[in-house]
C-alpha cells in the first residue's frame, strides 16, 4: 500500500475493525459467542508483562483427533484492540472443530515495532510448545491475523528472524491466513511513524519484503470494497510469493468492506463473508 493516508482511519479507531460501528456491535457478534460448544480458558500468561496474555477456546467436539490449532492476532492499528473484543472468532473457529488462541501484545505508544511482532512470536512459540495440553495438534498450527494483525501474521510466516528468536521455527507453522491486511505500506503519517518510525530499515517493516519460496502456505482475503486497506495489498503479496515459488491463495471478496472478512466468523456476519468456510478448507487442506 502505498498511500497510508487510505489506510490509516481504520487502523486507528475501533470502529473500523468491524464496518465503521461502535463497541456496540462487537457485543451483538459477541453475545451467541458467549453460548457456544467449547471451553473458553481465558488470561494465559506466555510472558511477564500485563498485555503478554492469551485465550484458549477448546471445542467440545473437535473435527479431527487431535484438532488443529489456529492462533488469531487481532487487529487496531498496533495501537488499539484486544483479544477480548474477538471472542466471535474464538467461538467460530472452536465451533469448527479447532482450537483457537487469541493472544494481547504490547501496543504503541508504549512498544513500537518491532516488539508488537515479537511478542506475537512469542505467543505463536507458547503456543507451539503447550498445545497438546489443550487437545491440540502441536503439528498441525497455523497464524491468522486481521488488519494490522494480518501485517504481524505475514511478518511472523514470512521473516522467519522473529520465531527464531523465540525458539522455534516457522517449520513448525502448517500455514498462514490474512484478512485485509496491510502488506506493502509508506511511512507517511503521524501514526505510522510513531508505530515504524524507528525501525533501522524501512523494508524491515513489509511483509512484501520477505516473500519467499519456502515460507508456509498462505490464504489472503481481502473485501473488494474495503476502503481502509485496499485489496491491492493482498492481491501484490500473493503475486509476490507466488512468483518466488511460494504457495499463495487469494480470495476477494465482492463487495465486501474492511471489517467484515472478520465479521464472516460471526453468526451475524457468516451471510456476507464466507470467511470462515474458506478458512476451514485451508486448515483441512494443509
Amino acid at each position: 500500500m502505498r498511500r497510508s493516508r487510505q489506510l490509516l482511519p481504520a487502523l486507528v479507531a475501533v470502529a473500523c475493525l468491524l464496518g465503521g460501528c461502535t463497541g456496540a456491535v462487537i457485543l451483538a457478534a459477541n453475545v451467541p459467542a458467549a453460548f457456544g460448544p467449547y471451553s473458553r480458558i481465558p488470561d494465559v500468561a506466555y510472558g511477564d508483562q500485563p498485555r503478554q496474555t492469551l485465550d484458549v477456546y477448546v471445542p467440545d467436539v473437535p473435527v479431527m483427533s487431535p484438532p488443529a490449532v489456529i492462533i488469531f492476532i487481532h487487529g487496531g492499528g498496533w495501537d488499539s484492540g484486544d483479544k477480548d473484543w474477538y471472542r466471535f472468532v474464538g467461538s467460530g473457529l472452536a465451533e469448527k472443530g479447532f482450537v483457537a488462541v487469541l493472544p494481547n501484545y504490547r501496543l504503541t505508544p508504549d512498544v513500537r515495532f518491532p516488539v508488537f511482532v515479537e511478542d506475537a512470536a512469542r505467543a505463536v512459540a507458547w503456543t507451539l510448545r503447550n498445545a497438546g495440553n489443550y487437545g491440540g495438534d502441536p503439528q498441525r498450527v497455523f497464524i491468522m491475523g486481521h488488519s494490522a494483525g494480518a501485517h504481524i501474521a505475514m511478518l511472523l510466516a514470512l521473516d522467519a528472524r522473529y520465531l527464531a528468536a523465540a525458539g522455534v521455527s516457522t517449520d513448525g507453522i502448517r500455514g498462514a491466513v490474512g484478512l485485509s491486511g496491510p502488506y506493502e505500506f509508506a511511512i507517511d503519517s503521524d501514526l505510522l511513524r510513531a508505530v515504524f518510525g524507528s525501525a533501522g530499515d524501512p523494508r524491515a517493516t513489509q511483509p512484501i519484503e520477505f516473500a519467499r519460496a519456502d515460507a508456509p502456505p498462505l490464504l489472503l482475503i481481502h473485501g473488494t470494497d474495503d476502503r481502509i486497506c485496499l485489496d491491492r495489498n493482498s492481491i501484490a503479496l500473493a503475486g509476490r510469493v507466488r512468483k518466488a515459488g511460494g504457495q499463495a491463495d487469494l480470495r476477494l471478496y465482492p463487495g465486501v468492506s474492511h471489517g467484515e472478512t472478520v465479521g464472516g466468523f460471526s453468526r451475524l456476519g457468516r451471510a456476507r463473508a464466507p470467511t470462515l468456510e474458506d478458512v476451514a478448507a485451508f486448515v483441512a487442506a494443509h
